[in-house]
Parts: structure tokens; sequence; C-alpha cells
């Protein structure tokens, strides 16, 4: 009877114990999850607070983006409401924009005005889990690379005739690089890279280790593996670009320390030589590429274009 009391005790410590590690594991793995991936995430919350206060400061992009522009959008393959703003100038070739983490469609104006100088239509999105777009969560560039095909073929559908350019920042450049290693219409002539990650384990990897949260990376990792369906070890920009046909031109800040410039020469070089052009800004920080060199960001996008006919 001793023995069988003992057995038993061991058998319950062993059963708490396991219950205590499970209850750790989802504890750790939902707090990291809700921190980075999250509509209301933290550490994307942050960014949006920022983003808010700058517009406050220069409301430049509310007023650009209520000057002709209409609301428009599609539903995702997994039935999500998805909106964008399209600007009809009447032309056949069209800038389709993608903005960064934490962003919306109001980030992206500066590049859009580029676009419209040269002629462009313009369709400025708000990705999945941003701005006025559903979704309770943003999945690195996986689904908003299949989103932003959906819009292409939108776009086709309202327009046959256009000449598509895909643009993104953060994020939403990693998010069409991906999208490039898909089976895109034709009409897709190019695309604009600015300060992409190269993947997102390398991404949020090194995003964990920069807030402390290192220890924790495993565990978020597996947690969204099973929970969201989600793996981060398998989202990889320099992959899909391998299988892509379409010229590439890629802008980074020297000075990037959210998205680190290595990351650019990986997907550099995952472009053959003949549709690959580079471009990095000294003394530019993160998307701030434009900002802080005008003239060089100017006279790169517009070789580009140039060389490609658009």
């Amino acid at each position: 009877e001793g023995k069988m009391r003992i057995a038993l005790f061991v058998c319950l410590a062993i059963l708490v114990l396991v219950l205590v590690g499970l209850a750790i594991y989802l504890s750790i793995g939902y707090y990291c999850y809700r921190k980075v991936l999250a509509r209301r995430g933290g550490f994307k919350r942050k960014i949006e607070i920022k983003n808010n206060l700058e517009l406050e400061i220069d409301d430049s992009p509310i007023k650009y983006f209520k000057e002709g522009f209409v609301k428009i959008s599609i539903v995702s393959n997994d039935d999500l409401s998805l909106k964008g703003f399209y600007k009809d100038n009447g032309k056949n070739k069209l800038a389709l924009l993608m903005h960064g983490y934490g962003g919306s469609h109001f980030e992206i104006s500066r590049y859009a005005q580029l676009f419209e100088a040269r002629g462009y239509d313009i369709l400025a999105i708000d990705r999945r889990a941003h701005g006025e777009s559903e979704g309770d969560f943003l999945t690195m560039g996986l689904y908003e690379s299949y989103d932003l095909k959906a819009w292409i073929e939108k776009m086709l559908q309202i327009r046959p005739e256009y000449k598509i350019v895909l643009f993104g920042i953060s994020m939403g450049a990693s998010s069409t690089c991906m999208a490039l290693g898909e089976k895109l219409p034709s009409s897709v002539v190019a695309a604009i890279s600015d300060c992409g990650f190269s993947s997102a384990d390398a991404q949020l990897s090194y995003l964990f280790k920069k807030m402390h949260f290192g220890s924790c990376y495993k565990i978020f990792c597996s947690f969204v593996k099973k929970n969201k369906n989600l793996d981060i070890k398998k989202i990889s920009a320099v992959d899909k670009l391998k299988k892509s046909q379409v010229p590439v031109l890629f802008f980074h800040g020297a000075c990037d320390d959210f998205v680190p410039t290595r990351m650019v020469h990986l997907l550099y070089d995952s472009v053959p030589e003949s549709r690959r052009q580079l471009c990095i800004i000294q003394g530019a920080g993160h998307t701030k590429s434009l900002a802080t060199d005008e003239k060089q960001y100017k006279k790169e996008f517009n070789k580009f274009l140039d060389k490609y006919l658009m």
C-alpha cells in the first residue's frame, strides 16, 4: 500500500509538472503571438501610434488620398474583406503599392506620387490586419502575397490592358517578393522592393533577440505553427524570388537596424543579373531611403522604370 501511494504521488507530480509546462508553453507562445503578429499586438500598436502621430503633424498623406481616389475591395481566399484606394488617371500603367508592418496606405503616399508623376494609375492597399482591411493577424508576407495576386486579378478585370509595377516597403516589400514567386499574369512587368526582409525566420529571430525575447523564439514558432497553421521557417522571400521572371529594383538604407541591410543582398542575389538593380542609400534608416536622399532615390527609380519601358 505504501508503494502504491508513492507511485500515485509520483504520477500526480509528473502530471502537475506536465500541466504546468504546458501552461507555460501556451502562455509564452500566446503572449509572443499577441505581441508580434496579432492585429492589436503590442509591438504593432506602437508603430501604428507612431504613424498616427506623424499624420497629426503632417496630414499631407490624408489630403493626397482624398483627391481622386475611390475605395475598392476584394475578398481574400480566406474570406477577408480587403480594402484598396484606387486613382484612375486613364492610363494603361498601374502602380500597385503595399505598405509595411503596422502601417496603412497613408504610409506610401510619397511613393505613389513618384509613380503618378510618371503617368501611372495608382492602387494603394491596406494589407490584411491593417488599416481598413479585415484580419485578426498578419502572416509575415505569406497570405499577403496571395492577397496581392488577388488584387492584380481584380485590377485586370477593371482594365485588362494594364501593365503593372508592384511596389512595397518593409513587410510590403517582402510580400511583393513572395508574390513574384507565384504564377502571375504577364501584365506584371516589374517590381520594386524597398527594405524588405529575406525570410520571416531571419527577420523574427533577429527582432526577438533585439527585444530580449530570444529564448522564447522557438516556443513562438511552435505555437503559431500549431495554432495558426503558419510555419515561420518556410516563409522565404529569397526562395520565392528564385522562381520569378520579373525584373526587380531593390532599395535599402545603409543604417537600417530594423531589417538589417545584409538581407537585401540575399534578395538581390536571388535574381539573375540581367533583371536586378540595387541601391543602398547611405545614412538611411528603415523606410527612410527616399526621405534621406530623394535625388539618388529618384534617379535609380527612374532609371529602372526607363530600362523596362515603363
